[in-house]
């Protein structure tokens, strides 16, 4: 398989300020709103890296030999980049085919005869489709793009609360306690974690890419 961007995403926030500021509880001014956008573009960069993945659409070209390729039990062709939205164009070994004779689900293509799935037959399959999902800060216009899990959002507001609640604090600081007075503990992110925040990154790896070595 091989894969060009033909169209980056332009939309990459995972989360705005409004929400993050609801779901936490924060005050309406306080922090500034610069701030916590700050922390939704530094989350959202980090989730992607983490996913190995580009979460807004894009329009990308991907050119996929039929020979050993991975399909799904009724034929479908898996494509790299999900979840499927709109298919641009497809030729089957140069030759283009009409819409009818295809279709596409979240993660693959089908072969349609009399309207029926049907293995793929021939040496290549060359696409140019989009992938990826309407962002929570996007407008909806005439995409017809699912809308980003509302789980994914979800962890990418932890990872900014977490973000949030290091600011001014001693990040050496594990515990402190103060007899009758005062009694911090803190999560300390461990050697073996990726995420500031375990149940965000519980939730992501649902969501991230194998390495195929």
């Amino acid at each position: 398989m091989s894969v060009i961007v033909i169209t980056s995403a332009e939309a990459k926030r995972l989360t705005t300020v409004e929400n993050v500021r609801s779901d936490l509880g924060l005050k309406s001014d306080d922090p500034p709103s610069a701030v916590i956008e700050r922390f939704i573009d530094q989350a959202s960069a980090r989730a992607a890296s983490f996913c190995r993945r580009r979460f807004g659409r894009e329009t990308v070209r991907e050119r996929i030999g039929l020979h050993g390729a991975a399909t799904s039990p009724d034929g479908g062709l898996l494509l790299s980049c999900e979840p499927v939205g709109a298919i641009a164009t497809l030729s089957l070994d140069g030759v283009a085919l009409l819409p009818g004779s295809y279709e596409a689900d979240e993660r693959f293509v089908h072969f349609l005869s009399d309207g029926e799935r049907r293995c793929w037959r021939g040496r290549s399959v060359l696409i140019e489709y989009e992938a990826g999902w309407l962002l929570p800060d996007e407008d909806r216009g005439a995409s017809t793009a699912p809308d980003l899990p509302a789980d994914i959002e979800h962890a990418v507001i932890q990872l900014v609360g977490a973000s949030l609640s290091a600011v001014g604090r001693d990040m050496m600081l594990k515990s402190e306690n103060v007899d009758g007075v005062l009694s911090q503990s803190w999560y300390v992110q461990g050697a073996a974690a990726a995420l500031p925040h375990p149940e965000a990154e519980a939730i992501l790896s649902q969501y991230r890419r194998p390495v195929f070595v």
